[in-house]
């Protein structure tokens, strides 16, 4: 009798907790039956192929089985266009129920490179740097020439800056050093004076032709521009053409300025700079710079200004002239 009063309380105390247990796992089996009941009632259907196609095609593509799509990141694959499904997860063919996410990855199409500034730099170095940088070496042409010692780089082909591919080939033009006598190759005569280019041609029993262009950046008389190039051939009886500035004062000491650090880097920046006026648009200066140097100007441009700075053919700057 007296263990019939003590197991009462005991049991008064434990009858709500087996009650609310009892309750909660009904509950549970019901709705896992529930779950259960309501996910194999979802149709069983195969995973398309996505490779190739964008994400709005292939949210078409798999909205009539209700699947969904979700992405998992992206990567360089030239096999496939930027924005396009480079694989997927479940891979194409598994058969799973309605309502399944499809994880995806998305293509950045092929990786892209600037083609460095290599000129004057030795083959050997410059075959260095363009496998650093992830591209290969192409043809090698040997030419003379009066401005590159031999085994220095005169050209490359794509020029630097230009965007290709990862691994694309790259030519080089090499210097063979200074001509032979029999030899004449044509000097560089940009940024000179156009009387000295004169000189040359008529000592040399050179034709001579010239035009004017307005070039706010060079001083009267410079010239911006020659053909045939620099240490091509040249034979009496050819003819230089010049381009010259006819600008009466391009640069003065109360025009605008134009300030510029090259940014740092691993080889030479080619540095363009155009002054839009009223008169349209001007190039200023172009010229391969090292990393870290200054570009100091100043130009006389008409009316309101804006001067654009590009480094390798990309816009990296504009500067209000006043």
């Amino acid at each position: 009798m007296f263990r019939g009063i003590l197991q009462r309380p005991i049991v008064k105390f434990f009858l709500p907790w087996m009650t609310l247990g009892l309750v909660l796992g009904m509950a549970y089996i019901t709705f896992d039956w529930a779950v259960g009941a309501v996910i194999h009632y979802r149709r069983v259907v195969m995973t398309p192929d996505l490779s190739g196609k964008s994400v709005m095609e292939s949210l078409n593509l798999l909205g009539p089985s209700h699947l969904g799509l979700t992405k998992e990141g992206e990567q360089f694959d030239k096999r496939y266009p930027a924005g396009t499904i480079v694989r997927q997860n479940p891979p194409p063919g598994t058969m799973v129920r309605e309502g399944r996410l499809i994880h995806i990855m998305l293509s950045q199409g092929g990786e892209t490179l600037f083609v460095p500034d290599l000129l004057g730099q030795p083959l050997r170095n410059a075959q260095t740097t363009l496998q650093n940088v992830g591209l290969s070496l192409g043809e090698v042409e040997h030419r003379p020439s009066l401005r590159f010692e031999k085994d220095q780089v005169m050209s490359s082909d794509p020029p630097s800056g230009t965007v290709v591919s990862k691994n694309a080939l790259v030519s080089f033009v090499v210097s063979d050093g200074s001509p032979a006598g029999d030899v004449l190759l044509m000097p560089d005569f940009a940024g000179k004076n156009v009387a000295e280019a004169r000189q040359w041609a008529s000592a040399r029993q050179i034709g001579f032709s010239m035009r004017e262009e307005s070039d706010l950046g060079r001083a009267p008389g410079e010239i911006t521009m020659q053909a045939p190039a620099a240490d091509s051939p040249i034979r009496p009886g050819d003819t230089l053409t010049v381009v010259v500035n006819s600008a009466t004062s391009a640069v003065g000491a109360n025009g605008s300025p134009i300030y510029f650090e090259v940014p740092q880097g691993s080889s030479d920046r080619d540095i363009k700079i155009f002054v839009i006026d009223e008169t349209g648009e001007h190039e200023v200066f172009r010229r391969a710079q090292a990393p870290g140097s200054r570009i100091d100007l100043t130009v006389q441009p008409q009316g309101r200004a804006k001067a654009r700075i590009f480094v390798n053919g990309i816009m990296v700057e504009e500067q209000e002239l006043h």
